[in-house]
């Protein structure tokens, strides 16, 4: 087996302001390009987008929307300084490592809906390699 790295990319149907978990659109693709052990990172470029951890929960999701508005963030576009563009997930025996109750968020702060485009690099040891 060799250290191997590829590069996807996932297009996201956003209605605009918003959070969307994709926690399961990254494990299709970890499972599907059978890598065993590394990382999945996961980053966008798109304006106003956020890719962040958090666990996937209502209440928590609105408290997330709270401190965004009380540090002005949102308004200004300043939020991805806050969170972030991109989480790095160990990949473990073929399975995203992520902690219990977290998932993999995208966070659209803008107001447009529209297609928004995610980059998954796969960085490591593949089965099938």
């Amino acid at each position: 087996m060799k250290y191997d790295v590829k590069v996807l990319k996932i297009k996201l149907d956003s209605p605009g302001y918003t959070v969307l978990d994709i926690t399961p659109y990254i494990a299709e693709l970890v499972n599907k390009n059978l890598l065993n052990k590394g990382i999945a990172l996961v980053y966008t470029n798109e304006k106003n987008g956020i890719i962040t951890e958090i666990e996937y929960e209502p209440e928590l999701l609105s408290d997330l929307e709270v401190f965004l508005k009380n540090i002005n963030c949102i308004d200004k576009g300043l939020c991805d300084i806050v969170l972030g563009r991109s989480v790095a997930v160990p990949v473990v025996n073929g399975d995203l490592f992520l902690g219990q109750f977290k998932n993999i968020v995208f966070i659209d702060l803008s107001r447009n809906s529209e297609e928004k485009t995610v980059v998954v690099v796969l960085e490591g040891i593949f089965k099938n390699s």
